[in-house]
């Protein structure tokens, strides 16, 4: 049986997918929660490009994996915490292999079609979810999967949009997936202290003027007929 990480604040092991702009951000946070141990994946090398937006990684990096160096500089802040690095891309062949062990997963990845790919893996499995993602200067982070039947089909039930799939990162400023990461880590924090109370709530935040909405996922329509019908027959 699954070890619920909101059960008395245990320690968990924490799976972290994307290791750009926002898993850079995300991972020194990571450092002093109690883990039992961590696993970065991703198949992603450092290019030339990301060192403005992706602080973990400097000059002399480029070409390496990713998840190689991010374990490096990781380990400077947590030595004694056990950290994996898996250099694939997550995908249908190895998603349910590579997730099946953890009991927390942070969604990093800034790809609309991962992200949904992780979300039903994690629903299928009960493991709680953590999923974050920027567009433009727009944050949105969501905890998943903890007591509730909430995924991110329940917020984002169409087809993804030509917009969505075409995101380019490299414009993304580091503000904003800094601002991401920690939102996450916050999010996090919060389930390894026992709380509840993010979950099933996306926030969505424009950090360009501030704006901060706490969204909860849209009733089907049926389910909004049987409490309007609910309701009337209280009020009767």
């Amino acid at each position: 049986m699954r070890r619920d990480p909101t059960d008395s604040a245990p320690p968990i092991r924490l799976a972290v997918i994307g290791v750009g702009g926002t898993g850079c951000a995300l991972l020194p946070l990571l450092a002093s929660l109690p883990l039992v141990s961590i696993t970065l994946i991703d198949g992603d090398t450092v290019e030339a490009t990301n060192l403005s937006r992706q602080p973990l990684y400097g000059p002399g990096d480029v070409g390496r994996l990713k998840v190689e160096v991010a374990r490096e500089r990781l380990l400077h802040l947590a030595p004694s915490l056990p950290i994996m690095s898996v250099p694939s891309f997550l995908d249908t062949g190895n998603a349910q292999l590579l997730l099946a062990d953890h009991d927390l997963v942070a969604d990093c990845t800034d790809d609309l079609h991962a992200r949904l790919l992780i979300d039903r893996i994690c629903g299928a499995h009960g493991i709680p979810l953590v999923s974050g993602a920027v567009h433009g200067v727009q944050v949105q982070v969501v905890t998943l999967h903890v007591g509730s039947s909430t995924s991110l089909r329940s917020f984002f039930p169409g087809r993804s949009s030509a917009e969505q799939d075409g995101c380019d990162m490299r414009r993304v400023p580091a503000s904003v997936t800094a601002f991401a990461g920690a939102l996450m880590a916050e999010h996090i924090l919060a389930l390894v202290n026992g709380d509840r109370s993010r979950a099933g709530i996306l926030e969505l935040i424009d950090t360009r003027d501030g704006r901060w909405l706490r969204l909860a996922p849209p009733v089907p329509e049926q389910r909004r007929e049987l409490l309007a019908e609910r309701t009337k027959s209280e009020q009767a």
